[in-house]
């Protein structure tokens, strides 16, 4: 068993450095070998991340492709998506030293715009570019699941998101929270110009397909957070499951209960 420990060097302070430090300590303990994933191109067992919400989303994508369960301890803000806090870190190793890690699966997103393909574990979102100086300031988005036509969008923009990802910026825009176990994905409209326009949720083995309407402001496409590409007119975004699932250690925390106690207040 090889551990990877994964952390943001850009945002680890010194009390994140700590836990890590600790953690390796239980490691060495326990005589299970483990490395930095930033300074070796070997293939872990596990990744251990240390982080928020986003250090884990920036891995991902690797973890998703090379079937790499994640094991996620919060050091960060709220860390919705992290099963373990710093107190748990003897629990986490115990359940690694006893080969009793409880793996649950999560649904990604698959985006392809053009020759362009990205992974999603939270939501891909088209989002009007507020930088963009010409005769329009709105998203004017067709959207479609199936090839059926559900929205003339006048909008900021719109978030499609998986389960996972309902608890994030699409809650934040009116959308709904799916449940781990529903096997949906939710489109939420952002600030739509329209009385009638409302977030839909939709089977997961669908396929989307959005496309700049004529008189639509240029526009950006991001995923988990992160601006890949620019979008005009005429362009078109399809998004559908990823082929691969995440991998992610669970604690067995019920779900209703975490969400409470993160995001409750």
């Amino acid at each position: 068993m090889k551990i990877g420990i994964s952390y943001n060097p850009f945002r680890a302070d010194e009390h994140c450095f700590k836990v890590i430090n600790d953690f390796k300590s239980l490691l060495k303990e326990n005589k299970i070998e483990y490395f930095l994933t930033g300074e070796s191109t070997e293939k872990p067992d596990i990744i251990a991340v240390f982080g928020g919400d986003g250090t884990i989303l920036s891995n991902a994508s690797y973890a998703t492709e090379n079937g790499v369960p994640i094991l996620a301890i919060n050091v960060g803000t709220v860390g919705f998506l992290s099963s373990f806090e710093e107190k748990d870190l003897s629990l986490a190793v115990k359940m690694i030293v006893d080969g009793n890690l409880k793996i649950k699966e999560k649904t990604a997103l698959l985006i392809k715009a053009d020759d362009d393909r990205f992974f999603a574990l939270n939501d891909a979102v088209i989002e009007r570019d507020k930088r963009y100086d010409g005769a329009s300031v709105v998203a004017k988005l067709d959207f479609s699941v199936d090839g059926n036509l559900i929205y003339n969008l006048s909008a900021d923009g719109i978030i499609v998101s998986t389960p996972t990802g309902s608890t994030a910026y699409s809650l934040s825009a009116g959308g709904v929270i799916l449940t781990p176990d529903l096997n949906s994905f939710i489109a939420t409209p952002i600030c739509s110009h329209s009385l009638y326009t409302r977030p839909i949720v939709y089977k997961d083995d669908s396929a989307v397909e959005i496309t700049l309407a004529t008189n639509s402001s240029s526009s950006t496409l991001s995923v988990d957070g992160r601006c890949v590409k620019r979008l005009d007119v005429g362009d078109k975004v399809i998004i559908s499951k990823h082929p691969q699932k995440l991998k992610i250690v669970d604690c067995g925390e019920e779900f209703f209960s975490r969400l409470i106690k993160k995001l409750g207040k």
